[in-house]
Parts: C-alpha cells; structure tokens; sequence
C-alpha cells in the first residue's frame, strides 16, 4: 500500500486538501436539530461525509465528541469511519493520545494499522513526554503506512509559555519538536514527506520559525474557514 503521504497528495490532486472536522458537539448537535446523543453524533457524521465526500481528501472525527457517550458512542464512531472510507476518503482520527513505552503501544495498535480496532489512516499525538518518547507510534505509523500528526504549536493562549520557552541552544520547545519530527522523516523517508506531520493552528501569526523546519512534514492546520 501506498504510504499515508502518497495517498493524501494523490486524493488532494483528484478532489482537494481540505479536510473536514466532524465534531458533535452538544450545541452542534443541537443546532441541527439532532440529539445528543451517540446516534446523533453518528447522524452528524453521516451526514457530513454524505453531503461532502466527493470533494474533500481527508476527515477528521474528533474522538472526544464520540467517546463521551461510552460504547455506544464507540460504535457511533466505527459507523462514521466506514462511510469515510466508503466515500473513498482518508480517516485522520483525532485522539491526541500521550504516553509512554508500553502503554503508547496499546494506543498505537488501537488505532492504526488494517488489525487495529478502529482503523484510522492517521491519527494525533501528543509529545510533550519527550518527542523521541513516540517511537513506538512512529514506528507502528511506518510498518502500516499510516500517517501521524504530532501537536507542535497550537493557537490556545494557554500554550504560549510551554510552546516557546527557549532552550540553552536558543529554539523553541516548539521548534526543538519540529526539529525531532523532521529527523523521524528523514529516518524513515529520505528526502520524500515523512509519515510524521505537524498539527499548527492555522490563526497563528508567529508560525514560519516553526514551519521552517518542517520541510517533509503535511501540516494540520486547525481554524480554516467557517467553525461549526
């Protein structure tokens, strides 16, 4: 199979690189006229992929909206992916799962890879246990061609402090993870785009330092166009 890359620039070309966030949220929910609920959250899902998935490369099921229902919403959650991948279309599940050794492995098996549970095409992480600490998840990520997206530098206010406080070398903790990031890539790939991207908010003003080094990274950038 292709790698994660590969695909999403091929569906790009064909369709486009936007990809959409389905996220249920309870005022979401409710502006639409669904219930909160996990068959409304599916509902949502469903309906989102139907009315735009001829057009768009890649969705984005954020996992929280789905989860708080329990299994149920689990099961909510499986019904969205197979339309996703139905519609012809790349699954990048939003789990922002954060750990270490073993336990990284389990989420890593969870969710990426043709055995995994729910079998997503990418999926987000989490690094600030230490960048090399996702191993694991990369390594998994590369052996099924799946794609990850790693929170480098979001656009939350609360961020700021953690994401560019300056090393004794002089970079950011942001750019210290972009520069992690890009050794994964060029491990695995060469020169070719790496299975490891980058999750930027795209509101951000003060993002090029960081960008900069991420020359075989795709970027997620969360914040374009209209939200909910």
């Amino acid at each position: 199979m292709p790698s994660f890359a590969v695909r999403f620039y091929e569906i790009a070309a064909r369709r486009s690189p936007l990809c959409v966030g389905i996220d249920p949220a309870p005022e979401t929910l409710q502006s639409w006229g669904l219930p909160v609920t996990a068959e409304g959250a599916r509902d949502f899902g469903l309906r989102l992929v139907e009315a735009t998935g001829e057009r768009v490369g890649v969705f984005k099921p954020q996992v929280a909206f789905f989860e708080r229902f329990g299994p149920a919403g689990f099961l909510a959650l499986t019904e969205v992916m197979d339309a996703i991948h139905a519609a012809g279309a790349l699954c990048l599940s939003d789990v922002k799962r954060l750990d270490i050794d073993h336990t990284l492995i389990a989420y890593a098996a969870a969710w990426l890879g043709e055995d995994a549970g729910f079998p997503s095409d990418a999926i987000t992480v989490g690094a600030y246990t230490g960048a090399r600490a996702l191993r694991p998840v990369v390594d998994r990520a590369a052996e099924h061609e799946a794609g990850l997206f790693v929170l480098t530098r979001s656009s939350n206010p609360e961020g700021l402090e953690l994401q560019n406080a300056r090393l004794a070398d002089g970079r950011t903790i942001a750019e210290q993870l972009a520069d992690e990031i890009t050794a994964f890539n060029v491990e695995i790939a060469g020169t070719a785009t790496g299975p490891v991207g980058a999750v930027i908010g795209a509101t951000l003003d003060d993002a090029m330092p960081v960008l900069d080094r991420l020359p075989q990274s795709l970027i997620l950038a969360p914040g374009v166009g209209a939200q909910g």
